[in-house]
């Protein structure tokens, strides 16, 4: 039997209010050489019965143990069968364009990775705007992470080569760390049209409450990128602007715990160190706000 020449790996966990919509999205296809590979990482609603509506044959249902968004891909990249892997969240929309969009591409620029645009949408407005301008992932990967996981596309044994890091505390953090290792090794092509929707939602908050969690899980990633030899090789002295972005990514999410001063003051201030750019994000402000008491 031929393979597809996609494979669109979609971890979900209690999505089965959204995820309906996400995958008749992908049958709404203009391209329809594809397969969905939905894996379920242990949801306790009706994700399942959900799902099972669905009759097609290019969609397989897979229902696993949990261990996070980064084990649910990876165990997609695993059986997936497509030429490339994409990602899809279960929240999120592929606009009918994606993959006839996405093959274009393929066929003129022969990628081996490569990122498509996407538009951050309100769930309750249905509000639209764009995110970060992509001008060129490998330099710009490194001051934070600009991509969606809906609009990442990976040759399959490249994919293979390069699965996400599991480590459970890394959660939320584990695409940009791989995106970071992709950017090291290979030429992380951008492909401008938007061709997805990213939904955001109240459920969907990023912004944990735990203060200790959100401090390791930065420091596991920093720890991570920095051990990577080809990181290193690659980008040399400017893995600063890396470690300077998560220390503002840390400010923010303590800022948002309410934790104390001191600590978000600490973070702050080695971001800055770090890299001065960091006073021209927009989270600057915001934590800006939060230390002063506005």
């Amino acid at each position: 039997m031929r393979s597809p020449f996609f494979s669109i790996i979609i971890p979900t966990y209690n999505r089965a209010g959204f995820i309906l919509k996400t995958i008749q999205s992908v049958l709404a296809q203009q391209f329809e050489d594809f397969e969905v590979l939905i894996v379920d990482d242990g949801s306790t609603d009706n994700t399942t019965e959900v799902v099972k509506s669905v009759a097609d044959k290019r969609v397989f249902y897979f229902k696993k143990e949990n261990a996070e968004r980064a084990a649910a891909r990876n165990f997609g990249i695993k059986n997936s069968k497509g030429v490339f892997v994409s990602f899809l969240d279960s929240d999120d929309i592929l606009l009918t364009n994606h993959l006839a969009t996405a093959f274009d591409f393929i066929q003129a620029n022969n990628p081996l990775v490569f990122h498509q645009g996407y538009l951050l949408q309100d769930a309750v407005t249905g509000k639209k705007k764009y995110p970060q301008q992509v001008v060129d992932i490998n330099q710009q990967i490194l001051r934070g992470n600009l991509l969606s996981c809906n609009g990442v596309f990976v040759k399959s044994e490249i994919a293979r080569q390069n699965l996400f890091n599991e480590t459970r505390s890394l959660s939320s953090l584990e695409d940009w760390e791989l995106w970071i290792r992709l950017a090291a090794r290979f030429k992380f092509m951008h492909n401008t049209p938007v061709t997805s929707l990213v939904i955001n939602h109240d459920s969907r908050s990023v912004f944990s409450v735990d203060i200790e969690k959100i401090k390791t899980k930065a420091k596991i990633f920093e720890d991570i990128v920095k051990s990577d030899t080809e990181n290193q090789r690659v980008f040399g002295a400017r893995l600063k602007l890396v470690f300077a972005s998560i220390s503002t990514y840390v400010a923010l999410h303590l800022a948002m715990a309410r934790a104390p001063k001191k600590e978000i003051r600490h973070y702050l201030w080695r971001g800055i160190t770090l890299n001065s750019g960091e006073i021209l994000k927009k989270r600057f402000l915001v934590i800006l706000k939060f230390i002063v008491g506005l």
